[in-house]
This record gives C-alpha cells, structure tokens and sequence, in this order.
C-alpha cells in the first residue's frame, strides 16, 4: 500500500500535470510532422519521452512499487544526454540525421547504447558502470552547451538563436545540474525539499515548452511585425558600406557592422538572413572577403606576398579560418589558387 503525506501528494500532482503537458506535446509534434523542421521530430519525441521516465522514475514512490518498470525507466533517464545531443545537432544543423553520422562514432556509440539496454534492463544498473555513465552524461551536457553557444553571436536565424538559448539556459543546464547531484549531492537528492523543487522546476519547463509549440502552430495568437517598408533601403546601405571595404575590417562582429550603419544589431540579423540568404554572419563576410583575396591572389605584383599576408588584410584573425572559408567556397587551397596563374 502506497501512503504519501501531504508535500508528496503536492509534489506527485505537479509531475502528473507536468506528465499530461509532455504527452499533449508530443502528439503535437507528431501531428505536426510533415511541416518544418521534419529531421527534428524524433529527436523531440525521444527527449520528450527521456523527461516523462525521469519524472516517473523520480516520484516520491519506493521503488518496490514499481517492479520491472523502473529498469526501463532507469534506461530511459540516462538515455537522455544522447536524446538531447540528437535534438541539437537536429535543430542546429536542418541537414543532420543519424543516417550520414560518421561509422567511425556511429558504431561505438551503437555498442555503447546496446551496453546501456543490458546495463539496466538486465543488471538494474546495479554496476559501477551506472555512475561512470553519469560522468559520460555530464560530458554531453557541457559539450552541448558548447555547441549552442560557440557560433551564437554569429548565426542569423533567429529562431534558431533561440534554440541556442533554450537548450544551454533550461535543458542542457538543468540536466547538468541534476546529474552532479547524483554524482556528488546525492543526499540532497534524496529529500522532499529537492524532489519538490525538482516536479516544480520540471512543471515550468513542460508548461514553457508547450506555450512555445503552440505559438508556433498558430494555437495561440502571436503577433507578427510587418516587414518594413524601409528593407531595401537598409539593404542597399549595407551594400554600399561592404563595397567601400567595411568586411576588412579585423575580425569585424555584426554588432560593430549594426553600429556603423547606424541600426541595432537585430535588424541587421534579419536584413542579412531574410533579405540575403544567409544564417551566418561568417559565411556573409566570408562572400567579401574570399574574392578579394582571389583578385590578390592573380595579381603578378602580389606572387611573393605570403598568404598569410593577405589573409589578415582581407579581415581574418588568424590564417586557420581563412583556409578552411577558402577550400569550402573555391574548392581548393589558396597556394593551389595562385599557382593557377
């Protein structure tokens, strides 16, 4: 017989409403498949299921009452750090699936994941391999906020800016935390304060989720700014500073850029993504800079300058970058270039 006091009965309603919130959104993501970013639906769901296991696994229920539940539940709690880690790539990168993951980590991975099924399925996670996978987990964590916010100031699309956000500040963060708990703070863990504040923490974020989705699916009105009648006109200012040499400016950011033209850098963002094509601010300088380091490059004058040389004066910090932006744009290395002529 199952009997919880009154903070425990307070605490389960939190993670039952928090549980309904998680399924309601998933059959919106499912229903809602066939549009947008239709590489990202499975990563959503998988880590939308990772969230409704932990918050079962956590209730404040003994564990006898679950029965061989809690093993796949368990699975499924540190299974997590991989659904994320999916979901970032997915949302960062519109073009990634699993399918074109390199052999080299797919494979390992693979066994590692398979290791994991046994390890709690199984063992019940009773191996000292349970806490190394914490320490594994914790790594992803960090590595995904890494990823988020490496090329943050530098990305355009905005709403992918926010998932930048979303991901470091609520759920990468939020999973870091809870997994030095279990590593280091496990006592506190085990108390009613924390798994109180836990359901509670994990009802805001279920309830902020779910708003944002249906914003997105027009569920709830949001209002949406008219574009502006001065939009080409910003463009062609831009234009016309870019082609007086603003781009060799030394590692040049698009909040110097914004405040040259005299716009705030929002503005700007949305001018260059929207109105130019491009989600990268780097990729924007780098179509400037590369040709004129091209015609440098054909220049009889200029055969002996080192390409070093002229990659600081095309606006590069370092020589590394500019090789990389050179081979992905022309196809070939900036020596093999110039040798062409």
């Amino acid at each position: 017989m199952i009997v919880l006091s009154d903070i425990q009965i307070i605490d389960l309603l939190f993670r039952c409403t928090s549980i309904g919130i998680l399924l309601s959104s998933i059959l919106l993501v499912w229903r809602g498949r066939t549009g947008g970013k239709s590489n990202t639906v499975w990563p959503v769901i998988s880590c939308l299921s990772c969230i409704i296991s932990y918050i079962l696994l956590t209730s404040p229920i003994d564990d006898d009452h679950y029965g061989g539940v809690r093993h796949l539940l368990l699975l499924m709690t540190d299974a997590s750090c991989f659904a994320v880690l999916w979901l970032a790539k997915s949302l960062l990168n519109p073009k990634f699936t699993l399918a074109k993951l390199d052999k080299r980590i797919f494979v390992p991975l693979g066994l590692y994941l398979l290791w994991l099924v046994y390890l709690f399925l199984v063992l019940g996670g009773r191996s000292i391999m349970h806490d190394v996978n914490h320490v594994v987990g914790l790594a992803i964590f960090l590595y995904v906020i890494y990823l988020c916010l490496s090329e943050y100031f530098d990305d355009l699309d905005n709403q992918r800016r926010n998932y930048r956000l979303l991901l470091t500040v609520i759920c990468v963060s939020y999973m870091s935390a809870l997994s030095l708990f279990e590593l280091v703070f496990n006592e506190v863990r085990n108390t009613w304060q924390f798994s109180l504040v836990n359901s509670i923490g994990v009802f805001v974020i279920a309830g902020f989720y779910l708003f944002q989705r249906m914003q997105q699916w027009q569920l709830i009105p949001v209002s949406v700014p008219s574009p502006s009648q001065t939009q080409s006109s910003k463009v062609l200012k831009l234009n016309q500073l870019m082609a007086e040499g603003a781009f060799l400016q030394s590692n040049l950011t698009i909040g110097e850029l914004a405040s040259q033209l005299g716009m705030p850098a929002h503005q700007l963002r949305l001018v260059i993504n929207s109105e130019l094509g491009f989600s990268n601010f780097s990729n924007y300088l780098n179509s400037y800079r590369i040709p004129y380091v091209c015609e440098q490059l054909k220049q009889p004058s200029k055969m002996q300058t080192p390409v070093l040389t002229l990659a600081l004066e095309a606006g590069y910090g370092s020589i590394a970058p500019f090789n990389r932006a050179f081979k992905q744009q022309i196809g070939m290395t900036p020596t093999q270039y110039r040798n062409q002529f």
